[in-house]
């Protein structure tokens, strides 16, 4: 079974963390597409068990501990046999009943992050056969050469150690052909121990980041833990053991070529974020404003959203974010249009033109949506995305500020081609009322 992977099947011994003397086997399925599924041989034993619901359930496979959270019956036959749905899977470590999972420190790799932050520490130096040595009828070599980048970190306020590693990876030979992977993964140390939902949620502005600056989702493809009390003792010396953490991911991308993306199709890069430092503001500006921005990306991130929705809510979340800035819960929506285009500034009015009319039509639109008038039936699928989008790039700008990012980021954004694809239509839809 590779470690770093979401496709995984093992069986092993399953058990509720009250009643360890009854163990069940089965297989515990974990896949990308249909999710995490146990498949017992008989059924597990416990006073809930009735209603199929199991907080918590203990296993050990392949000689790993796991937990398994928010899980429930799918299937029962006559005790014989039972599928259980899981929600969340922690691989190496055996949370109590009565704990909320918690570590201190999180890893992740989120995709999309080495291309992102660049300067590759893998090349290829073309050497023609005269600087061999060979004279002009010898053949050229091709030199693959891989460089370990030192470490990036910088501390939030919070005391929060935010890390940046690289490393490359050699693939088996596969008798014609020999491979280097490489890679970036973002680490945060914690000053003690927090719950891993927490960690997850100081992660995921990071994550939100990325997805932002390539234009991508910058889905998960690995996410460990580390807990001081999981250790490994070998030769006498104690080693930190990682807890692998699987989950159904709302940020997903399912590209065909998932890995493929150049820097000039992202709006901005690491370097123009100003490095470490940048990616600690942001991540100091995103803890403030989490819950809006959480909202207005899960927008981003879910497929098959209704148009509708993502107007409403990416509103409701400019309107939350100017309420937290003025420190006022009266603000209305007009008002916090106004705080936000003012924060966002003249990139934003090179966006929509017309701002003053701008607000008018996306409150218009909110009020329509909001209660239900249906005051716009003409108004197609083209015309509300162009107007969503207009929304979720006003926060972006907002929060950028609230970052404060570097002019440069704002002008590259200015100068993108989603920019010079989406201005003029989002003119059109405001002109039109």
């Amino acid at each position: 079974m590779t470690e770093d992977t979401d496709e995984f099947e093992v069986r092993g011994q399953w058990w509720l963390p009250d009643n360890k003397g009854s163990k069940v086997p089965g297989t515990l399925k974990n896949s990308e597409t249909h999710g995490a599924e146990l498949h017992l041989i008989g059924a597990l034993d416990s006073r809930i068990g009735e209603d199929g619901i199991y907080p918590r359930i203990h296993g050990l496979a392949d000689g790993k501990s796991f937990t398994l959270e928010d899980c429930f019956r799918s299937f029962l036959r006559n005790g014989e046999a039972e599928k259980i749905r899981v929600q969340q899977i922690f691989r190496g470590a055996w949370y109590t009943d009565n704990e909320e999972p918690d570590c201190d420190q999180v890893t992740t790799r989120p995709r999309y992050l080495t291309q992102w932050i660049g300067n590759r520490g893998v090349r290829s130096d073309y050497i023609p056969p005269n600087e061999l040595g060979d004279g002009k009828n010898g053949k050229p070599v091709a030199i693959l050469r891989a460089t370990l980048q030192p470490k990036m970190s910088a501390t939030l306020t919070s005391g929060i150690t935010v890390n940046i590693h690289h490393g490359v990876t050699e693939e088996p030979h596969t008798g014609t052909e020999q491979k280097i992977v490489e890679w970036r993964e973002i680490n945060l140390t914690f000053p003690g121990k927090v719950s891993t939902s927490d960690a997850l949620a100081h992660m995921s502005d990071a994550q939100d980041l990325i997805s932002i600056a390539t234009g991508r989702t910058a889905e998960y493809d690995s996410v460990r833990f580390l807990h001081p009390d999981i250790v490994l003792n070998v030769a006498g010396s104690e080693y930190r053991d990682r807890i692998d953490f699987y989950a159904d991911w709302m940020a997903r991308y399912t590209s065909k070529k998932p890995g493929v993306i150049h820097p000039h199709e992202m709006l901005f890069t690491f370097d123009d974020l100003g490095g470490i430092k940048g990616l600690a503001d942001w991540m100091t500006a995103a803890k403030r404003h989490r819950s809006t921005l959480g909202r207005v990306m899960a927008s981003k991130y879910r497929e098959g959203l209704f148009m509708e929705d993502r107007i409403f809510s990416r509103v409701a979340a400019i309107e939350a974010f100017a309420r937290d800035r003025i420190n006022y819960k009266g603000v209305k929506l007009p008002g916090a249009l106004k705080h936000c285009r003012e924060l966002a500034g003249e990139k934003f009015i090179d966006l929509v033109g017309d701002v003053e009319k701008w607000s008018q039509v996306i409150k218009s639109n909110r009020d329509d949506i909001g209660h239900h008038y249906g005051r716009r039936p003409d108004q197609g699928g083209a015309q509300k995305y162009v107007l969503a989008e207009s929304v979720y790039w006003l926060f972006i700008l907002c929060m950028l500020r609230e970052a404060k990012a570097p002019t440069v980021v704002f002008e590259k954004i200015k100068n993108h081609s989603e920019w010079a694809w989406l201005a003029p239509k989002v003119h059109a839809v405001v002109q039109a009322g």
